[in-house]
């Protein structure tokens, strides 16, 4: 992959989600950039893995760890990188520059898979977030060039290798991703699903929040939540919410597939209905806009986390661009 802009930056992680020592093996698998040992030499990856034993604890990559939420996860991260096949034989040849920021990658990707494993769920992480982590992992072992950049010449060469593999990979990765992404919507397709049968215990939970608040009231409301918040307002006057906004929401979705239990498709938005804010992410599979659907009630406003889907729907929490909006907006 060379380095062509964002795009194929999100999709080299996710690559990496799925299988974080990838880059690792593409490496150690080019003869032109490793070359034998000469005997008796020492291997240059002895310094680089004497190294990484002391991460877990190094107190300055806690703060930075908690902020992409992998800090539970990253010991063990390291510990399963370290003692894999493919990273003890990327680590017995001769290393190039970026070396550093190899590893730091594959132990950040090891924890979010990790967490995402334990969890049933992607942790609350963008791309700034991530990027920092990696960043301050690699300032801490032998070979950093001090730049903080997550990209290099060995990601770009590990591209033009992925091209060369990209037939022998595809097939594999397919079936990977393909289960990601279905693992991944499971649970929200199978939350919408008991909301569109039992949804009515959901509103009024709603509603008895929006009586407890003081006006003026601001719904903020991810995913099912954007589905239930719409609805409830659709159903009810409620003159103390002035704001509705919704990240990652469906709700234009079914309402296109008439399946919006508070609207036909085709009935415009009742008037009552407050100003409504649409927050989508491109990469968010799960994330719909609606200003077709809904001309002139909707303002959809896209922003970029920078992270591959599944970790996309999450990763609003911690993309700053997301609290730069409502700063804005918020009554």
């Amino acid at each position: 992959m060379e380095d062509d802009g964002p795009d194929a930056d999100v999709e080299f992680w996710g690559l990496l989600y799925l299988d974080p020592l990838l880059e690792m093996r593409l490496l150690t698998a080019e003869p032109a950039v490793r070359a034998e040992l000469a005997p008796g030499a020492r291997p240059p990856g002895e310094a680089l893995s004497s190294a990484t034993l002391s991460l877990a604890g190094d107190a300055r990559l806690g703060p930075v760890l908690r902020a992409a939420g992998i800090e539970e996860d990253f010991a063990a991260a390291v510990a399963a990188v370290l003692t894999a096949p493919d990273c003890r034989a990327f680590l017995r040849t001769p290393a190039t520059d970026g070396e550093a920021a190899v590893a730091a990658r594959a132990f950040v990707a090891e924890s979010v898979r990790r967490r995402t494993t334990r969890h049933g769920s992607a942790p609350v992480l963008d791309g700034t977030a991530r990027d920092e982590a990696v960043a301050a992992i690699g300032a801490l072992l032998p070979g950093a060039d001090g730049t903080g950049a997550h990209r290099g010449p060995v990601t770009r060469r590990v591209g033009r290798l992925a091209g060369r593999l990209a037939l022998a990979l595809a097939s594999a990765q397919a079936v990977k991703r393909r289960s990601a992404l279905t693992d991944a919507a499971h649970p929200a397709a199978g939350d919408v699903l008991l909301y569109l049968s039992r949804g009515a215990a959901i509103r009024e939970a709603v509603a008895a929040a929006v009586r407890a608040a003081r006006p003026p009231v601001v719904l903020l409301a991810h995913s099912l939540g954007g589905i239930a918040a719409l609805d409830l307002l659709v159903l009810r006057p409620l003159p103390q919410v002035a704001l509705l906004v919704t990240v990652g929401s469906q709700a234009p979705f079914l309402y296109e597939l008439g399946a919006l239990p508070s609207l036909e498709h085709g009935s415009p938005l009742p008037a009552h209905v407050p100003r409504w804010l649409n927050v989508y992410d491109r990469r968010d599979l799960l994330g719909y806009v609606g200003a077709g659907v809904f001309p002139g009630r909707v303002r959809d406003v896209a922003v970029d986390s920078r992270q591959p889907f599944p970790l996309s729907h999450s990763a609003y929490w911690s993309n700053p661009e997301l609290y730069r909006l409502l700063a804005r907006e918020l009554p």
